[in-house]
């Protein structure tokens, strides 16, 4: 897209400013507005102004107010009362606009610099603060939580006390209370036994039994024998029913009722019948019941139906899952990959739509070739050849830089690729042709071809008869090589 420069301007001063009055043609929807020190730049594309100002401005108490017809800004003067004899610097070169221009990049990088660092510093104080004020809200939440509780527990303390002092009063002091038994009071375990009519009795037992053991009185029976009369008679009440005998036996072996007789060293008396059903349950003879295994076609379930899931997973710059990494690491990689972008001096995220431009990105991959800033401007050149690969210039001025760097195999497909886009040959694109083929000569020759290497420097020289300088490269490399002619 060309540029054309604005030079239909009015301005006019008073002590403190100057007024500036651009005209808008075509109804610009965005105007980008430059001003630091005494450079000023106006853009509306295709439209843009250059200013380099007789003297300095104040950039912060500037203003600009829009119009439908022109932009009016108002400039403030870093000297109130002087008077400008021009609006612009008189007889200046292109080296002098250069300087200006960059000087004023470098005043504008580090002045944002300076205001990202003010910003961090009062983010962070505005952070200490609000943590400081929480922390303060936080006290003062507890503070009169435990003022409230504080207070519940001295009321409930002083109601306490009244009580206390009320029941300390005998309710009715003319009536006497009874004393009743204490039911937790130690009582010593009974003697059971029975008496010569077969009457079962009890009585406490002495403390010579309790600690000497239970010694059998004449015409008392023992409490064994006791407990093992009624077992009898609980065994012959449990035979009389049939359900549970029936439910029994299936699981119980045919010893079982022989394992319900049990000697003991004492007496040979059977236990109770509960215990045979433990014990049969010890040695796995459990007892039959209905149960849904049984049956095949209950236990086993049906087959699943078959079904499709479709699962989607969101884009991601890494090949791992978000499960297996670190988020914290990744982002710090990429901050890092940003920040040695910045570094190199370009990043093609960081442009504007009105930069996103071919040439543009020429001039600018030019600037940073000028500097020794090779990275940056094999960056500029890519970006501008990603968006338009048909423009010569771009491969040519990237050569150039590839070579600088010792870049040699990509030196010389770049120039390769600049020899086929400048057809048809011509007058106009003659030197850069001379500088393609001497380029990739010496790209050739320094990486030990010099059979190719000096013909293409040969062929550079026959195109610009009159280069001092690849008269010299020619016969460096011959010299260098043995070369005769």
């Amino acid at each position: 897209m060309p540029i054309i420069v604005v030079k239909d301007y009015s301005w006019r001063q008073t002590s403190e400013f100057v007024i500036l009055n651009v005209p808008l043609k075509g109804h610009p929807r965005k105007i980008d507005l430059f001003i630091i020190d005494s450079y000023a730049k106006i853009s509306f594309p295709p439209f843009i102004l250059e200013l380099f100002l007789w003297a300095n401005v104040v950039e912060k108490e500037s203003k600009c107010t829009l119009t439908e017809q022109e932009a009016i800004l108002t400039l403030r003067k870093t000297n109130i009362g002087l008077e400008w004899p021009t609006l612009e610097v008189q007889d200046i070169d292109n080296d002098f606009k250069r300087e200006c221009r960059d000087r004023a990049l470098e005043q504008a990088h580090k002045v944002a610099e300076e205001n990202t660092k003010a910003k961090s510093e009062k983010r962070q104080h505005l952070q200490k603060e609000a943590v400081r004020e929480q922390i303060n809200i936080h006290t003062t939440t507890l503070n009169k939580i435990d003022a409230i509780r504080n207070a519940h527990r001295k009321e409930a303390m002083h109601e306490f006390e009244d009580w206390r002092s009320k029941a300390e009063v005998p309710f009715l002091p003319e009536v006497e209370g009874e004393v009743q038994e204490n039911r937790k009071t130690y009582k010593p375990p009974l003697k059971w036994f029975k008496d010569e009519n077969n009457e079962l009795k009890s009585r406490p037992k002495t403390e010579e039994e309790i600690f000497n053991g239970d010694a059998p009185k004449k015409g008392d029976k023992n409490i064994l024998e006791v407990q093992n009369e009624n077992q009898e008679n609980e065994t012959k009440s449990y035979k009389k029913k049939d359900d549970i005998l029936e439910d029994v036996g299936d699981g119980i072996s045919e010893d079982s009722e022989s394992d319900c007789e049990v000697k003991n060293n004492s007496s040979d008396k059977k236990r109770r019948p509960g215990l045979d059903a433990v014990k049969a349950a010890i040695e796995g003879n459990f007892f039959k019941k209905n149960s849904i295994f049984e049956e095949p076609e209950k236990s086993v379930p049906l087959p699943r139906k078959a079904g499709t899931i479709n699962v989607t997973f969101s884009d991601r710059k890494f090949p791992t899952p978000a499960r297996e990494s670190s988020h914290v690491e990744e982002q710090e990689w990429l901050q890092k990959q940003a920040e040695a972008r910045r570094k190199i001096g370009f990043d093609a995220d960081d442009l504007r739509p009105e930069e996103r431009d071919p040439q543009w990105l020429k001039d600018k991959g030019d600037d940073f070739f000028r500097v020794g800033n090779y990275l940056a401007a094999i960056s500029a050149y890519s970006y501008g050849i990603k968006i338009s690969d048909r423009m010569a210039s771009l491969y040519v001025n990237r050569s150039a830089a590839h070579y600088a760097l010792g870049n040699f195999h990509r030196c010389i497909d770049d120039c390769s690729k600049a020899l086929e886009l400048m057809e048809p040959k011509c007058e106009g694109n003659r030197e850069s042709r001379a500088r393609c083929h001497a380029r990739r000569g010496a790209a050739l020759c320094k990486l030990s071809a010099p059979q190719h290497g000096v013909p293409e420097l040969e062929a550079a020289l026959q195109l610009t008869p009159d280069n001092e300088s690849i008269k010299r490269d020619v016969l460096a490399a011959k010299q260098y090589f043995d070369i005769k002619e």
